[in-house]
């Protein structure tokens, strides 16, 4: 038993200071936390003749083990799979689950000794876990973004199971008359901690990965923009030394043609390293947003319309728009339609002349996204999570300094959004951009979804 309450506060651990500030980590954290009190409780012992404290709490271990975690395991399903969007909805139901728990705890003895009726337990119990079951199956079932509907899949792997096991033995079995099968718990809950261990370490289940990349990702950012701060501080002392001089040399050298060339060709070259050292830096610094309202689908369009040069170099290439949704953002219209101007480019780059980029905006779990999809010659999988690190490029070019998707990843983290790229090789990449609700002024949904093009201002209506 005591394996099984390491191992269930290790993952909710894991989990927990991963990702705090996530409700839904929040609650997965605590139905292994609520189970792990009902171990404890296991470990305390049985009888009457153990001393008080011990005594009070068994009690309270056992009955916050049987009572909550079901509590946790519904509440959870609710709030992953988004059945409820209104946060003050959302409350009153979590206050209103809690009435079973209040009853069970005016029904039945606490302490000294923990004791329950399972036939009345499992009255609320196993509606409780199988309607969290379904609502966590109906959230991968629904979801149509390949990656997003791939790691709810995987949840569902590892947590329906596992609902369902400590169901049976903990509450149904028990109903029945069919005593301490709970015991081969820890074996369940072992082999479930195995599996998720390798689902964060190779997919990413609830957030894990995800963080562990984004982590690094941050880390790196600051690394090199503190050391490129001080390096570009030490260029520019050494450059200027270096044309000060030059320029001092012009001035006191005889006239000669020769001479005169190379000496030019010197000031060129330290005007092309300030460049390079400012245009890097410019890249990496941190981001100052003029915030203002503007259309979502406008300023898409205006960045297809300032790359239509590039484009009639490509004429092989299609844009296709599906715009499902237009959104008023209140936010730095010009650094988003320069971060959309970049991945634009990149997906045109990397069709080699022809095939076509799909770009679609839709509204999910109250965030907006930008998809854009090209049918190029994709990222290999080892190299997938590297895209959006400071000055790793995919490109052999020797102007390309590897900094425009770190700079668009800096702009939507800036926005409080994010960036994620799904790609397989030969087949395309799909970069989907997302912004939270308080960047969301307004939203209107277009009544013909499918269309290849914007539609006329008839067929936008205002979602409320």
């Amino acid at each position: 038993m005591i394996v099984m309450v390491t191992l269930l506060w290790l993952w909710s651990s894991i989990l927990f200071f991963r990702n705090p500030k996530s409700e839904k980590i929040r609650w997965a954290s605590c139905i292994g936390f609520f189970g792990g009190f009902g171990g404890i409780g296991v470990l305390l012992g049985k009888g009457l003749n153990r001393p008080e404290w011990i005594l009070f709490l068994d009690g309270f271990f056992s009955s916050v083990g049987h009572y909550f975690t079901p509590y946790g395991m519904l509440i959870f399903g609710l709030v992953y799979s988004d059945f409820i969007k209104i946060n003050k909805t959302k409350k009153i139901y979590k206050l209103l689950l809690l009435v079973p728990i209040i009853i069970m705890y005016s029904l039945f003895q606490v302490y000294p000794e923990f004791k329950v009726n399972y036939v009345i337990l499992s009255i609320w119990v196993v509606p409780y876990v199988v309607i969290a079951n379904i609502l966590l199956i109906y959230s991968a079932w629904r979801e149509t973004r390949p990656a997003i509907k791939k790691r709810k899949v995987l949840t569902c792997l590892l947590v329906v199971p596992m609902f369902s096991f400590a169901l049976v033995t903990n509450i149904i079995l028990e109903a029945f008359g069919i005593k301490e099968v709970w015991k081969y718990n820890p074996w369940m809950i072992s082999v479930q901690f195995l599996v998720f261990m390798y689902f964060a370490i190779k997919y990413g289940i609830l957030g894990v990965q995800i963080r562990v990349e984004k982590e690094r990702r941050d880390s790196t950012m600051k690394a090199v923009s503190s050391g490129t701060g001080l390096l570009n501080h030490t260029i520019k002392n050494e450059i200027a030394k270096i044309d000060l001089l030059v320029n001092q040399l012009k001035e006191n050298i005889p006239p000669d043609k020769d001479s005169s060339e190379k000496l030019d060709l010197v000031l060129n070259s330290t005007n092309h390293v300030l460049e390079l050292s400012t245009r890097i830096q410019s890249k990496l610094d941190i981001i100052n947003l003029k915030e203002s309202e503007f259309s979502l689908i406008k300023s898409v369009d205006s960045a297809i319309s300032l790359l239509k040069p590039f484009l009639n170099l490509h004429s092989d290439i299609n844009i296709i728009r599906q715009y499902e949704i237009d959104a008023t953002i209140f936010g730095d219209a010009a650094q988003i339609q320069e971060t959309f101007i970049n991945i634009i480019k990149n997906a045109i780059e990397a069709m080699d002349g022809h095939g076509v980029i799909l770009i679609k905006t839709y509204k999910a779990r109250r965030k907006v996204y930008i998809d854009f999809t090209d049918t190029g010659k994709g990222i290999e999988k080892d190299k997938l999570s590297l895209v959006l690190d400071p000055f790793y490029s995919t490109k052999k070019q020797q102007v390309n300094y590897g900094l425009g998707l770190t700079y668009c990843y800096n702009v939507f983290q800036k926005h409080g959004g994010d960036i994620s790229i799904k790609s397989r090789v030969n087949q395309g990449t799909t970069f989907t951009l997302s912004l939270p609700t308080k960047r969301i002024i307004d939203i209107k949904i277009n009544q013909q979804s499918n269309s290849k093009s914007i539609g006329e201002k008839s067929l936008w209506t205002k979602l409320d």
